[in-house]
């Protein structure tokens, strides 16, 4: 339920920035799982090919078309992956760090927030009620380290298959292959930082309007790194899609204005 407060008029409550702990280390747990999987791709595809006859891709004891010859192994390999970096794994890895920067969240946008609604952190935590919300929030995070893991072992074997099929030569599939690992190694970073500022701002969104509060200002961190758009908008109140900071209203304007931004 949306809870009414009142304030001093213009009293302004500066979301809580993303937490740079959880950033990094997401992003090493999603790069170690990156680098796990390449090095049993490495050992239990490409060492297990007759380099003698790597110019064809057929071992004497790997009879048939090289194709299935590879997709027979990189689907075992695979389904050992798989297992090995389970979905309830994947999940638990996302909960663990979505959890400790929800918790961090929550204690410092209260703690702001109560120095301008005169209501306790402790309070205002206590009687929060987002669970369901965030339960929401950490699902989608759960659901894009999953979607890296299963884009990668798919990208992996489509385009070694494509090399092979080119007739490329070992070494050079393996030059390409690392290159590819590294590029998915610096994505696994990507996504560890965008979900977590992600989820940073929808928990911040989500509080702010339990509180009631409906109206943002969008406020840039550096005006000369900030793009053009963004500097022209800063401080203006609207709806916006990067906010740093949000305005209370009055009780009076919380009962006439629903003008509802977004935090990012």
């Amino acid at each position: 339920m949306k809870r009414e407060v009142s304030a001093p008029k213009g009293a302004t409550i500066k979301a809580p920035e993303p937490p740079k702990s959880e950033i990094r280390q997401f992003g090493n747990a999603i790069e170690y799982m990156v680098d796990q999987m390449a090095q049993r791709w490495r050992t239990q595809i490409f060492s297990e090919l007759n380099q003698d006859t790597i110019a064809k891709f057929a071992d004497a004891k790997q009879s048939g078309n090289f194709a299935k010859v590879f997709l027979t192994m990189a689907a075992r390999v695979q389904r050992k992956l798989l297992k090995q970096f389970s979905t309830k794994r994947l999940d638990r890895m996302a909960d663990k760090f979505t959890g400790q920067a929800n918790k961090r969240n929550r204690s410092e946008f209260y703690r702001r927030a109560s120095n301008a609604i005169g209501i306790s952190r402790e309070e205002l935590e206590a009687t929060e009620g987002l669970t369901f919300q965030i339960n929401a929030f950490q699902a989608e995070t759960q659901q894009w380290v999953k979607k890296l893991r299963d884009d990668t072992l798919q990208m992996w074997t489509s385009n070694t298959l494509r090399q092979m099929a080119e007739g490329k030569g070992l070494p050079e599939i393996l030059s390409q292959f690392d290159g590819m690992v590294e590029k998915r190694k610096n994505h696994a970073k990507m996504v560890a930082r965008t979900q977590i500022a992600t989820f940073n701002s929808l928990t911040s969104k989500a509080r702010a309007q339990n509180l009631g509060i409906t109206k943002a200002r969008w406020v840039i961190a550096d005006r000369e790194r900030s793009r053009p758009s963004h500097r022209s908008r800063s401080g203006i109140g609207s709806r916006c899609q990067a906010i740093a900071s949000c305005r209370l209203l009055n009780h009076k304007d919380l009962l006439t204005k629903q003008t509802l931004c977004r935090f990012g």
